[in-house]
C-alpha cells in the first residue's frame, strides 16, 4: 500500500478526499520550502521538534520532553508562538504542549482545522526531512 493510499485509509472517516489531497500537498509544499540544514542522522526513525528551547521526541503516539537535541537528527523546528496558536485552533490553551494537539487532532472531524494550523505553522516551520521521510517516521511511530 503506498503511503498516500495508507494516508487515505487512516483518515476515511473525513469524508471528502480533496480536502485531503489540498492538505497534503499544502503540508508537502511547506516541507519543500522551509529546509533547515540541520544535520541529519544516517539511519533514524526518531522524529524531534524543537519549539526554541523546549525539545520533544516523538515515542509510541505521544511528545516526551527531552534535554538536548542530538548533533544529528530528523526535525522539524517551530516557534512557541505557531504553537500557542496552533493550540487555540484546537481549542486548548496557549500554554499546553504538543499532545495536546495531537490529541485533539486524532479526535477532529474537520480538515479546516489542520489547514488553519499548517497555515499557522508556516512562518516557522523548519525541517531537514522529505514528506515521504515524514510520513515514514510517522506511520512508524503512530501505527
Amino acid at each position: 500500500m503506498s503511503d498516500l493510499s495508507l494516508i487515505f485509509s487512516k483518515f476515511s472517516f473525513l469524508g471528502n478526499p480533496t480536502k485531503l489531497i489540498k492538505i497534503f500537498l499544502q503540508l508537502e509544499n511547506l516541507i519543500k520550502k522551509q529546509k533547515s540544514n540541520y544535520p541529519k542522522p544516517d539511519v533514524s526513525d526518531v522524529l524531534y521538534v524543537k519549539v526554541e528551547d523546549d525539545i520533544y521526541r516523538l515515542h509510541k503516539k505521544k511528545f516526551i520532553k527531552e534535554v538536548i537535541l542530538p548533533n544529528g537528527a530528523n526535525v522539524i523546528i517551530l516557534s512557541k508562538l505557531a504553537l500557542a496558536n496552533s493550540l487555540k485552533i484546537v481549542g486548548k490553551p496557549g500554554d499546553g504542549d504538543l499532545n495536546q494537539i495531537l490529541k485533539a487532532l486524532r479526535k477532529e472531524k474537520d480538515l479546516k482545522k489542520c489547514q488553519e494550523i499548517i497555515n499557522e505553522i508556516s512562518d516557522s516551520f523548519l525541517t531537514n526531512l522529505s514528506i515521504k521521510e515524514l510520513i515514514k517516521i510517522i506511520r512508524k511511530q503512530m501505527g
